[in-house]
């Protein structure tokens, strides 16, 4: 029988755990610390978030400007005034890795396979391969070696947090209003994404000083989830006090170290597991989604963009 959500998510710890283990992190750590200057990371689906990450990191950890975008955008941006590229992809050989590294770059690829012709940031899982639509293990392994990195190789920061996950319960709605920015972007970027290729609900990411600009109006015209992801400022403390009145369901996320590079991992990992309680309550399976056909022409599209 093929794995289901329940199994991919209890195997979801030891996942990042092995490939910590395994993974040839003082090689990784000396390439990444080579990158200098501005940086391009590009990624798409759950490597997005690993993308969104990658950038965060560089940008405290080696100072570079950075920017994450999609492998499409790539086609478009003007790259003078970047030095690096660096793409992050669980297989390295889909369409947007070709796309993405085909340029005059510094190339790095974040991936669990090599490729020819970069700088491989390669990490190792001995474990079986992930069988889900939703990537879980696939989305925080990466994660883990980037913050790994970050944190100088505190494998046991990394282990608390995985130890420190919550149960969230949650209401049904169809729209769920979640309330990030920059400093969170890893975590909404994971929701958001989940939310819609699961098809278990219709997210809208609001930034938390542009909701104060006309956005609480969904609020009114809506019935609709608030999920606050929560750094303690007094503008999330404002938000939470009106959001009681006006939402069905108010779902607060914490911040929990006060380095906004490892909150947004923890609340990446947190919102992993809010994912799963609204998949519950809507009798979904983020293993097995029942997806539209197009995704089986559009996924594997090799063409013009």
């Amino acid at each position: 029988m093929r794995a289901n959500m329940y199994e991919n998510y209890e195997m979801l710890e030891r996942r990042v755990l092995d490939a910590l283990s395994r993974t040839d992190l003082v090689n990784i750590k000396d390439k990444l610390d080579r990158i200098k200057g501005a940086t391009l990371c590009v990624g798409v689906g759950g490597s997005k978030v690993v993308s969104d990450f990658a950038s965060k990191v560089l940008n405290s950890k080696n100072g570079c400007v950075t920017e994450s975008v999609e492998p499409r955008d790539m086609l478009y941006k003007n790259l003078n005034g970047y030095q690096n590229v660096l793409v992050s992809s669980y297989g390295g050989r889909n369409y947007g890795v070709d796309v993405s590294l085909n340029n005059d770059l510094n190339k790095y690829l974040l991936s669990s396979r090599e490729r020819e012709g970069v700088n491989n940031l390669t990490y190792i899982s001995s474990l079986e391969t992930e069988d889900s639509f939703i990537s879980l293990g696939a989305t925080l392994m990466p994660m883990a070696i980037l913050l790994s990195y970050y944190i100088c190789n505190d494998v046991g920061l990394i282990k608390e947090i995985l130890e420190s996950r919550h149960d969230y319960l949650v209401e049904g709605s169809d729209i769920y209003e979640i309330l990030s920015g920059y400093d969170t972007k890893c975590a909404s970027t994971f929701l958001e994404s989940t939310l819609t290729e699961a098809g278990i609900g219709i997210p809208i990411v609001h930034d938390k000083y542009g909701y104060c600009h006309g956005r609480s109006t969904i609020s009114k015209n809506y019935d609709s989830c608030a999920i606050v992801l929560e750094r303690e400022t007094e503008l999330d403390r404002i938000l939470f006090e009106e959001f009681k009145k006006y939402y069905k369901q108010v779902i607060q996320i914490k911040g929990k170290y006060g380095d906004q590079v490892i909150d947004d991992f923890y609340l990446t990992y947190q919102v992993m597991w809010l994912a799963k309680a609204i998949s519950e309550i809507k009798s979904k399976d983020l293993s097995r989604v029942a997806y539209s056909p197009m995704v089986k022409k559009l996924y594997h599209f090799k063409g013009g963009m």
